[in-house]
């Protein structure tokens, strides 16, 4: 018979299922360089990678303007898009992602055939011909069309009604509509509000940095006269209201504000105010009004940089009978962060998703262009995703607690409810779209 063999001395100290420690997400933003010309400045980043294709980004900066300012942005980007798609035939895929404060350009293509391209986009906007009279009322028309058969949608009346209680009088707060988009008929002076100095372009490729830099140079158009502007208001932020519409399966918070842009110094603070509150699947949001109380199925907050801000947006879809109560808890939520309510894990994963995301973003060419663009908008220098990392680290429980208590708690959020009918505990309603 075969005595049992002891254990080894070691085992009895080991945990028997020792987890391992959970990676903590890293990010590196690559090395880029730049040239500043009459005509912009010119970004490029060697990547290499699978495939040998160069991404590209054209950035037009856009002054706001009185009026219909969306309307136009809408209807100027359909044109260029057109114009574009057109004269890169068969070399590229382009893009136009057009927003209230900038029309950005974005390219694909082979990198042997980038040059070809870059000579072809740049030859089209030297030569006017995303303005042309046909093409920009054949865009208003396109653009009226889809507008029309949205503006009846809950989620449209939702999405104006907000913009108009964040943004006040601002050329920002009139969403775009049909009856506007269909009256558009010239769109070069909005293209060009900008001072081309403030235009930017981005490349990433498979490289030489050289080469690319070069290329990012050469897709700068021309310099032109910026159109003059007239003044606008300032952003005014109204009160909370209530838009009836009696067609809503769902009553839709929307709820929000004006808080600093990238460039502010609090803006990092704020981002992890805004992840913790409703920015990701483990957040403050998801965790009351859809796991405890059952009132909504994806609940979120989101920090959308536009001009000199970024605008703060609450959202949820929530049922009927528990539209007041889902106000409060939002309302109690923003509170708590404000009031330093959190723990220091909560605080972690907030970072870690948050720099986890960047390096994902930035982890093909695509993405990588696209951030820079972004950053680029927001009047911010190339150099800005280097330390991106640092800065979201640096922030203590502290640091977060007064961004939420400054900028979201008081004063409190503004916006808009979509409900079918008048109810207990909802702001003041307006008659909307029955």
């Amino acid at each position: 018979m075969t005595a049992p063999t002891a254990p080894h001395p070691t085992a009895q100290t080991a945990a028997p299922h020792a987890a391992a420690p959970a990676a903590v997400p890293r990010f590196t933003a690559p090395a880029h360089s730049e040239q500043t010309t009459g005509r912009g400045t010119a970004v490029a980043v060697q990547r290499a990678g699978t495939g040998h294709l160069t991404e590209a980004r054209l950035l037009f900066p856009l002054a706001p303007t009185p009026g219909a300012h969306q309307s136009r942005v809408e209807v100027m980007a359909e044109a260029l898009r057109d114009a574009l798609t057109e004269a890169a035939a068969d070399l590229a895929t382009v893009r136009v992602e057009a927003r209230g404060d900038r029309a950005v350009v974005a390219v694909r293509t082979f990198a042997d055939d980038f040059a070809a391209t870059r000579a072809r986009i740049r030859d089209c906007l030297d030569e006017g011909r995303p303005h042309e009279t046909r093409r920009v009322r054949e865009a208003a028309g396109r653009v009226a069309a889809r507008l029309a058969a949205a503006e009846t949608a809950p989620a449209f009346l939702a999405r104006s009604g907000f913009l108009a209680a964040a943004y006040g009088p601002h050329p920002y707060g009139r969403a775009a509509s049909a009856t506007a988009a269909g009256a558009v008929d010239a769109t070069a002076t909005l293209l060009h509000s900008a001072p081309p100095a403030r235009r930017r372009s981005v490349v990433v490729g498979p490289g030489p940095a050289g080469e690319l830099l070069a290329q990012a140079t050469a897709l700068l158009p021309r310099t032109t006269t910026p159109a003059p502007t007239a003044g606008v208001p300032a952003p005014a932020p109204g009160p909370r209201r209530t838009l009836l519409h009696t067609a809503t399966p769902q009553t839709l918070l929307r709820l929000g504000g004006l808080v600093p842009g990238r460039g502010h110094a609090d803006y990092p603070a704020l981002q992890l105010a805004a992840l913790m509150l409703g920015g990701y699947y483990a957040s403050r949001l998801t965790l009351v009004l859809r796991e405890r109380e059952g009132l909504a199925y994806a609940p979120r907050a989101v920090l959308d940089p536009l001009g000199a801000h970024a605008l703060l947006t609450v959202e949820a879809d929530v049922r009927h009978d528990g539209a007041a109560r889902a106000l409060t808890l939002i309302t109690q939520e923003t509170r708590r962060l404000a009031d330093g309510g959190f723990s220091a894990q909560e605080l972690r994963n907030a970072q870690n998703y948050a720099v986890g995301s960047m390096a994902m973003a930035c982890s093909s060419r695509s993405g990588l262009a696209s951030t820079y663009a972004a950053v680029l908008a927001g009047g911010l220098p190339a150099s800005w995703p280097a330390r991106y990392e640092d800065r979201l680290r640096a922030l203590g429980a502290e640091d977060v607690a007064r961004a939420a208590a400054t900028h979201l708690a008081a004063p409190a959020l503004t916006g808009v409810v979509v409900a079918p009918a008048p109810m207990p505990g909802l702001p003041p309603d307006t008659p909307g779209t029955t």
